[in-house]
């Protein structure tokens, strides 16, 4: 029983895991990126 239902959700899920992720995550998770970037730099010292 426990097979179907793990088979049956895998089945369910991944024509979604295949999808592209959507543009506004994509630029989200940029900016965040970039943030990220710049708070190590500032961290580091450097100004460049």
């Amino acid at each position: 029983m426990n097979q179907q239902i793990d088979d049956n959700l895998k089945r369910v899920y991944a024509d979604t895991v295949q999808e592209p992720l959507p543009e506004r995550f994509t630029q989200l998770l940029d900016q965040l990126r970039e943030k990220e970037r710049g708070n190590s730099d500032e961290e580091s010292g450097d100004t460049s």
